[in-house]
């Protein structure tokens, strides 16, 4: 990502939080912002994963228990 395309971005958060990055900041040694973004990220992929888990569950489509998968694989007996 080039400067042009970074959006800077203020938020207030509680101390307790503050200290928590602090500490992955030395620990990691990242920089806050680089944890802050790692962490954006992988919070925007599970809503995601959750709207995708959601849509799927609306849908009538046949469900199999472990035991019919393995027998339809032909992997039960194994």
């Amino acid at each position: 990502m080039t400067k042009e395309e970074e959006l800077n971005i203020t938020l207030k958060i509680p101390k307790k939080l503050e200290s928590h990055l602090t500490y992955l900041e030395i620990v990691s040694k990242r920089p806050k912002s680089f944890i802050i973004q790692e962490a954006l990220i992988r919070y925007l992929e599970d809503a995601e994963d959750l709207r995708d888990a959601l849509e799927r569950s609306k849908t009538k489509s046949k469900t199999y228990t472990t035991e019919e998968l393995l027998e339809q694989l032909g992997l039960k007996d194994v």
